[in-house]
């Protein structure tokens, strides 16, 4: 369990730390993912929206993990990675392509790191019933 509790952990604070970046250089970041339209004021604002969600996200899952119960903010993560994911894919007509690619295979990676940490501490509650 100490080991999931590390995983869990180190999971919340990268969510944190992709949180103050966004929220810190939301033009740079959002060049990546979004191209010139980053520079604008409205996406800016987004972008730092953005990037308070994944410090929220990511502290809520801190302290789950603290607690050991971090399930319901590992579920809330890759639900908020599969929306990334989701809503760079409906718009990847007018997105950069690379920008499509690397949003989708990070946001992507987040949730499937997230999906195997709900799985694990699943299987180790099984683990722990017999």
């Amino acid at each position: 369990m100490e080991i999931q509790r590390g995983l869990n952990l180190g999971y919340g604070l990268s969510r944190v730390v992709f949180g103050m970046v966004a929220t810190s250089m939301p033009r740079k970041l959002g060049r990546t993912w979004i191209g010139d339209d980053a520079d604008t004021p409205g996406a800016t604002v987004v972008l730092r929206a953005l990037g308070v969600r994944d410090i929220a996200l990511g502290a809520g899952t801190v302290v789950g993990a603290l607690g050991d119960d971090a399930d319901l903010w590992l579920a809330t993560c890759v639900l908020a990675d599969l929306g990334d994911v989701a809503g760079t894919i409906s718009g990847r007509n007018e997105l950069p392509e690379n920008g499509v690619k690397t949003t989708v295979v990070l946001a992507g990676m987040g949730a499937l790191a997230g999906i195997a940490l709900l799985a694990d501490a699943d299987l180790q509650r099984q683990r722990a019933q017999h």
